[in-house]
């Protein structure tokens, strides 16, 4: 309207001007300007710009509140199932394995890495990313809001010195980074309506340039501190251990070795434990009291005991999982406090609980650990077969191994622990769940690493396992060697004195008597009262151990096998006895005796001194009879 206007009023100028006039000089122009807005009007549309662009902000912290809680999912679930713990003993340094993250999370944002010490906090994945989240969300938004509503009043000092505080907090960066920039941009369309041109450097340090600098520092200080969370920079592994007392009546063998171990130095042993302890942080009580043992080339030393007794606590120590309170132990020449990383490289570990990924098949699982292992790249394919048929997974090496059976599983940790020739491997109960097929091929498996000159260190609870593959053998009761040697030498040494013990306190007795009695009337129930009452007053002291429909059991601590048979057998049509028999009772059995009374008060039974010293050498030993 108002070009048209200047063109109506320009055209009837010029129709009266003189003929010779300059058209040029003459002219009119109308200017038309809008009336300025009220205080109140600019103070308004100022607010509602601003809010909107606050509101916007909050929404993304919001959404990224949760992204990076995600990223410690897959981080907790292997270091939970020792997938991560493995993968640092097949040969990865921690630096690689958290840098390899950090790398690949940054793409997102300098959250990432806080998030990744707050996953040492947690042991379930799905409780992680919902902690993790609230968290983020109640950082994010409330020092975001708390912030910008101090800005609205006016004379505060406490606004200031709150900003310049939260800004140790990737949240808080990035939401009042976000405000900032929108107040900004506010303030410059004011100024526009004014005619002014007000355009600041939004990367300026007043404006975000400080934030943007400090999520940057930030990602790299929290990966830092992270670092040094896995290298347990922050335990008090290395504060001097306490005087320990003197090691008073111990196994002759086992104070042999211990003699070994410290006074020489240079040995053939590829593990070399020296004064080994760890005691748990609000305990007394050792888990492991200074144990001592070499093992050699070509050498499976066996470790069993009963549950607690310390065997996978020492596997933890000597794997670098957990820390040590005294003492050291070598692997290959490579001492586990200073090497850990070159220890790595000589050892293949089969933990307890199998620490395998349910979303990689099997042979993908040995694929991945022969690389990080060295195998060369043409090599691996073979490499991985050559483990599938040595266990028997030939069946299921192309199905994921959350489908395996326990069975599959301890085979898949066990090829692991083998793929790459390693010096030393640590076998933690690798039997647990296999059906007697399996165990064989487990067997041959271990025979073949002995006989090509490596060791290796088995845990198992079947002594069958122990003489079929253990060259020596160590029993471990509350975190120390009773006893130490080839199977045969610690049966020659331990059968007839535990038989004698057993006998003194009760826990042998000698034989086991089983009675299966008829039924004198067809349609009743067969009458045991005169076999109990037969049983009690001709072999006193007897113990009934069960007792059935029709079937009796006594142990009987007579010396006398001939008598049993003798008394028996004139009893038997007076009894009703059916069928019976008489079976020494094995060392297996009294073991299992002898484990019931570990957890309870020391009985007031009085041992004659010798047959107590004795004692106080073999608790809980469980190793089979040798019948003569």
């Amino acid at each position: 309207m108002v070009s048209f206007m200047n063109v109506a009023n320009n055209a009837i100028l010029r129709a009266h001007l003189p003929e010779r006039a300059n058209l040029d000089e003459f002219g009119i122009t109308v200017i038309n300007h809008p009336l300025n807005l009220t205080k109140e009007q600019l103070s308004e549309i100022t607010v509602l710009s601003t809010s909107v662009d606050a509101v916007v902000a909050m929404c993304v912290i919001f959404a990224m509140s949760f992204v990076p809680a995600s990223f410690v999912l897959y981080l907790i679930q292997e270091r939970v199932t020792q997938a991560k713990h493995l993968q640092f003993v097949s040969g990865v340094s921690p630096l690689v394995y958290w840098m390899a993250n950090f790398l690949w999370d940054m793409v997102h944002w300098s959250v990432t890495p806080m998030m990744y010490p707050m996953s040492y906090v947690f042991s379930v994945p799905s409780t992680a990313y919902v902690s993790l989240s609230c968290i983020n969300l109640f950082i994010g938004i409330n020092s975001s809001a708390i912030t910008f509503i101090l800005d609205l009043f006016e004379n505060t000092s406490v606004s200031p010195l709150l900003k310049t505080a939260l800004l140790i907090f990737p949240h808080y960066c990035l939401g009042r980074g976000l405000i900032d920039m929108a107040m900004n941009q506010a303030v410059t369309d004011v100024y526009a309506r004014f005619g002014e041109d007000y355009s600041p450097d939004p990367f300026s340090w007043v404006f975000i340039g400080r934030n943007l600098f400090c999520m940057a520092a930030e990602g790299f200080v929290y990966f830092i501190i992270n670092i040094l969370i896995q290298y347990r920079f922050f335990m008090d592994h290395w504060i001097p251990d306490g005087p320990k007392p003197h090691i008073l009546e111990e196994d002759v063998d086992v104070a042999e070795e211990r003699k070994r171990i410290q006074q020489s130095g240079n040995t053939n042993d590829i593990l070399r434990i020296k004064d080994l302890s760890k005691t748990y942080t609000g305990t007394i009580i050792p888990a492991v009291d200074r144990i001592c043992v070499g093992v050699l080339p070509g050498e499976c030393f066996g470790l069993v005991g009963v549950n607690g007794a310390g065997k996978t606590t020492t596997f933890k120590m000597l794997t670098g999982d957990i820390d040590v309170t005294s003492g050291d132990a070598s692997v290959a020449g490579h001492s586990i406090l200073t090497n850990i990383l070159d220890v790595h490289q000589n050892m293949g570990y089969c933990p307890q609980f199998d620490a395998i990924d349910e979303l990689l098949t099997g042979r993908e699982h040995l694929h991945l650990y022969a690389r990080l292992r060295g195998v060369p790249e043409s090599q691996i394919s073979r490499v991985a077969d050559w483990a599938i048929q040595k266990l028997g997974l030939s069946e299921y090496a192309s199905r994921t191994a959350g489908t395996y059976s326990g069975g599959n599983r301890r085979k898949l940790s066990t090829a692991i622990a083998m793929i790459g020739c390693p010096a030393l491997v640590l076998l933690d109960e690798p039997t647990t769940g296999m059906d007697p097929l399996s165990r064989r091929f487990l067997w041959n498996s271990i025979m073949s690493v002995i006989q090509d000159g490596r060791a290796v260190v088995l845990t198992s609870h079947s002594m069958e396992e122990c003489e079929a593959l253990c060259t020596r053998l160590a029993i471990m009761v509350n975190g120390s060697f009773k006893c130490l040697g080839t199977i045969q030498h610690l049966k020659y040494k331990f059968v007839f004195t535990l038989y004698v013990i057993f006998l003194i306190k009760g826990y042998g007795d000698g034989y086991i008597v089983t009675m299966k009695i008829r039924t004198a009337n067809p349609g009743c129930n067969p009458d045991l009262s005169p076999a109990e009452a037969f049983m009690e007053s001709t072999f006193p002291g007897c113990i009934q151990t069960e007792k059935h429909y029709n079937t009796l059991q006594y142990k009987i601590s007579s010396s006398s096998l001939a008598r049993i048979f003798q008394m028996v057998l004139v009893n038997k049509d007076k009894l009703n006895i059916e069928d019976y028999s008489v079976s020494q009772t094995t060392l297996d059995q009294v073991f299992v005796n002898f484990a019931k009374q570990q957890s309870r008060e020391d009985d007031a039974i009085v041992l004659h001194p010798k047959a107590a010293g004795v004692q106080r050498y073999i608790e809980t030993i469980p190793i089979k009879s040798s019948r003569k």
